[in-house]
Parts: structure tokens; C-alpha cells; sequence
């Protein structure tokens, strides 16, 4: 992870795979309905958990670094995309209820950022969960662009025991 960090630290967004304190709570807001979204799934720590949990019946996995993507593929109940962009079209036909991500946002431009988010909504179902953290003690996207969205703060929490802190943003689809 630190050599993919090395080389391209704008994409990766830390040294370390994320604690079990920062997982916990990623998982902890997901809905009980079976399919997950995970965006920027990584070394899969993340997704590791999530396929343990009995509800989860299928985990559609985005990541595109080629490192982390080949790692994911052993990970049960997981199907592994490299472009999340391609999202809106892979769930065209179907309402996702979570959707779980490690995308640094931060690092994208306004553009990639909006479109991001737009696609994100489109996922998304009524009252489905968007759960995001960064490592900043703000919310990555701007309050028009998530009411545009139809997307609603509902919970944030600070994670001291990951390194380095992160904050988790859990909004919903109204």
C-alpha cells in the first residue's frame, strides 16, 4: 500500500489500510438489503467485512489500481469494476441502498466531483445511504451539490483510532 501510495498519492489516500475502528463504523449504517455498492474498496478491508455479514448478498466492488483490484477478486460475494464512472450504467435498472466509499473526493476537480455525485443519486434509492469518509473535518462535497442530489447529512463521526483520523459522513437519499 505505501508503494501505491508512493505512486500516485492523489489516487491512494493513505499508507496504511483503515483500522478496524474506522471499518466498524463504515459497516455499522449499511442497509440490511442485500446488495452493496463500495467505491474505492482498496487493499478490501472493507469489503472483507462487508462479506460477512449474512444480509450482504452481493458486494459490486470499484476500484481502479490494478494492485488492489486483483487482491479483491478472492473476496466472497464480490464483483470486482475497475471505473466507478461505469456505475450509473451497471445499476441503471436497479436502486441501491448502500453505497460505501473510500474515494479520496477531496483530490478530484469540481467536475469529476459533481458528476461523481450525480451518479452516486442516480444509484441510489429512496432513502439509501451514501456512507463516505475522509481524512479532512469536512464534508467533501458542498451543501448545493448535495441538495441538488437529494442528499441529506444525517450522521457524522470522528475516528481517532485510524491514521490518520478520519471523519465518517453518512447522508440519505430523500
Amino acid at each position: 500500500m505505501i508503494i501505491e501510495f508512493l505512486r500516485n498519492p492523489k489516487n491512494t489516500g493513505s499508507v496504511i489500510p483503515s483500522s478496524r475502528f474506522l471499518v466498524n463504523e463504515m459497516v455499522s449504517h449499511i442497509s440490511d438489503e442485500g446488495i452493496v455498492v463500495e467505491l474505492g474498496a482498496g487493499t478490501g478491508v472493507i469489503t472483507k467485512k462487508l462479506a460477512l455479514i449474512d444480509s450482504v448478498e452481493k458486494i459490486y466492488t470499484y476500484e481502479n489500481n490494478d494492485s488492489f483490484h486483483s487482491s479483491l477478486k478472492d473476496i466472497d460475494k464480490t464483483i470486482c469494476l475497475s471505473d466507478f464512472f461505469t456505475m450509473k450504467k451497471q445499476h441503471q435498472n436497479e436502486k441501491i441502498k448502500t453505497i460505501v466509499s473510500s474515494i479520496p473526493f477531496v483530490n478530484f476537480s469540481a467536475e469529476s466531483k459533481r458528476r461523481a455525485l450525480s451518479d452516486i443519486s442516480a444509484v441510489l434509492g429512496c432513502n439509501g445511504r451514501l456512507i463516505q469518509y475522509t481524512y479532512l473535518h469536512r464534508c467533501p462535497f458542498g451543501d448545493d451539490e448535495l441538495k441538488s442530489n437529494n442528499l441529506k447529512l444525517k450522521h457524522t463521526k470522528k475516528i481517532w483510532l485510524n491514521f490518520p483520523p478520519a471523519t465518517v459522513f453518512v447522508y440519505e437519499k430523500a
